[in-house]
């Protein structure tokens, strides 16, 4: 599976780390109620991604990698690059290959094998969009995609990903604080002497009538940088599914998945960090 946000989820967790894995007995887990829920002033999210696939695989060159660039616009650097560490936040992402940046440097798009994703950046402080603008810019990119490499065959799978960092400091200073998120067992190993340091858990739902997966995943980095000058949690929600081989099913699922991991937020975290980050009516 190819997710953009941060790459497939095989292998991707660190030796030593405490791994949780909740499967539900039924199936169609689903959170919340019909409406959207609220929205926040400042909320600890800092990467939103929209991703797909394809059942033929990207054929890339130097060639095509030029001519994207003249395709998106004066908006977009024009240098590609491989994603480094800093892009990988203790997860892997072998299966992404390349990644433009827009000159402003809070968007970007990652190309690998199975497919591409576009997401916006909010490491540099920048206010999140709104997801419309999001995924009006992944739209964009498809077909440019599928202007230069029209031999792509029909999509085949969609993914969005939120990726939230959640500084020491904020609602949280020792790992007795993480139960502001619903799914944290504090200490679930004490008898082994076993510390959160470096912790890395998730969690996996069956969405809604069998349209897809949503998966929840926890990780505790200590690494600190002059970017990141803290400890972090990063708390990483996304939703995906197959597109029937349709391309409105594409869009739909997005939306869907969106909407999942909307609420999902919503239900995970405890009022008192909702209050925290700023929580009022969605406008």
């Amino acid at each position: 599976m190819f997710l953009c946000g941060f790459g497939c989820f095989n292998d991707v967790f660190d030796c030593g780390a405490i791994l949780l894995t909740l499967r539900p007995t039924r199936s169609g887990f689903g959170f919340g109620a019909a409406e959207l829920p609220q929205e926040y002033d400042h909320p600890p999210l800092i990467e939103v991604w929209l991703g797909v696939e394809f059942d033929q695989p990207l054929i890339w060159n130097d060639a095509i990698e030029v001519a994207m660039y003249q395709r998106l616009g004066s908006d977009w650097s024009g240098i590609w690059k491989s994603i480094g560490p800093a892009e990988r936040h203790s997860l892997e992402t072998t299966r992404v290959e390349r990644q433009l940046i827009d000159i402003m440097g809070d968007r970007a798009i990652r190309f690998g094998a199975p497919g591409f994703c576009f997401g916006w950046l909010g490491h540099n402080g920048s206010r999140y969009p709104r997801y419309e603008s999001i995924r009006d810019g992944f739209v964009a990119t498809l077909d440019a995609v599928r202007e230069l490499m029209p031999e792509l065959g029909a999509p085949l799978r969609w993914n969005i990903t939120y990726v939230n960092r959640i500084p020491q400091g904020t609602v949280w200073n020792s790992p007795d604080d993480w139960g502001f998120i619903r799914l944290w067992q504090p200490n679930p190993l004490p008898k082994l002497g076993i510390l959160c340091d470096g912790f890395a858990g998730r969690w996996q739902f069956p969405l809604d009538l069998e349209r897809g997966l949503l998966a929840i995943e926890l990780t505790h980095e200590m690494q600190v940088s002059d970017e990141n000058p803290f400890e972090s949690l990063w708390l990483r929600i996304t939703a995906s599914g197959s597109t029937e081989l349709q391309e409105s099913s594409l869009f739909d699922g997005l939306d869907f998945g969106r909407e999942k991991i909307v609420r999902a937020f919503s239900e995970l975290i405890t009022p008192q960090a909702k209050r925290f980050w700023g929580e009022g009516p969605r406008r």
